[in-house]
């Protein structure tokens, strides 16, 4: 059984970028030289360029579920301490 903030991490996100938004810029800008990159290797190349890409797309995954279950978990000790009155935060 996945914990609570797997389940939460992995809800559908459905974020929708304009034409003309930096995120759609920045990825089609990255998709088009890795187009030219991939060109002009060879075989042995493509293959191993694939396998370090994999690789790090592992490690921002888990690197961005750390900072959500951090965020997650801040939110929900604040939350927790303003109810009960220990944060004199507002």
């Amino acid at each position: 059984m996945e914990n609570i903030l797997e389940l939460l991490y992995d809800l559908p996100r459905e974020r929708v970028h304009g034409q003309d938004s930096p995120f759609v810029r920045a990825a089609r800008i990255k998709n088009e030289n890795l187009e030219r990159l991939t060109a002009s290797m060879t075989e042995e190349q493509r293959d191993l360029l694939d396998a370090c890409l994999d690789a790090g797309s592992r490690v921002e995954d888990m690197r961005d579920f750390d900072r959500f279950r951090f965020a997650f978990r801040f939110g929900a000790q604040l939350m927790a301490e303003l109810i009960t009155g220990r944060g004199d935060a507002l």
